[in-house]
């Protein structure tokens, strides 16, 4: 991709112009399907429009190109994540964390494990996270997800609540409270948390809903 190309696209997205952006990074992989650079831009403009399916696709193009580029693995791995390509997932943030260990890598091979239902993998993945980032709230977060869905609802209930406590307020962690809750048998509380939610976040059960339908 020219220099000039990648300018006007730039700018195109500095001045919110995302169409005019994507047309012009289509253009150049077109014109140089072999242009590392043309494909990482365009599959980065379509996952900021969370297009996740098309961004993923252009992402294995640029891995077809060179499956070591720097960030490339672990980019791709998120944007199947996202797209619900959990198996390809998985093998991309395997290989990120192997060539290039990050906690992110780590933590998306835990996210990509845990919807497979591989949990004792997922379990594994999410403490190698924590390793290289104890604190990371998202990190922290995951496990308690994976140990929730292992049923060790009191050890997630507590990550979720030690969260809460030191001001970390989301509307998926006021979810994982509440399901651990249920799962305890403290239906009462989980609803009030959930009516509580509901007041602070507008699009609360919306998000709950679409939750609850991607674990069906």
């Amino acid at each position: 991709m020219s220099q000039q190309t990648l300018d006007e696209a730039n700018r195109a997205l500095q001045q919110g112009r995302i169409d005019d952006a994507e047309r012009l990074l289509r253009g150049a992989v077109q014109a140089d399907p072999q242009s590392l650079t043309s494909h990482v831009a365009l599959a980065t403009v379509l996952a900021s429009r969370e297009q996740h399916a098309a961004a993923a696709d252009t992402y294995a193009n640029a891995m077809r190109i060179d499956r070591n580029a720097k960030g490339l693995a672990l980019k791709y791995a998120l944007s199947c994540f996202r797209a619900g390509r959990y198996d390809e997932a998985e093998k991309s943030a395997r290989f990120a964390a192997q060539s290039d260990p990050s906690a992110l890598a780590h933590d998306t091979l835990a996210c990509a494990l845990r919807e497979q239902g591989k949990l004792p993998d997922a379990l594994a993945a999410s403490e190698n996270a924590l390793r290289l980032a104890p604190s990371n709230n998202a990190v922290q977060h995951t496990k308690g997800s994976i140990l929730l869905a292992m049923g060790r609802s009191q050890e997630a209930l507590t990550i979720f609540e030690t969260l809460n406590s030191q001001g970390v307020v989301a509307p998926i962690i006021t979810i994982s409270r509440g399901a651990a809750l249920e799962k305890l048998g403290r239906s009462q509380e989980a609803q009030r948390l959930y009516a509580e939610a509901a007041a602070r976040w507008p699009d609360f059960a919306q998000i709950q809903r679409e939750r609850a339908q991607r674990r069906h």
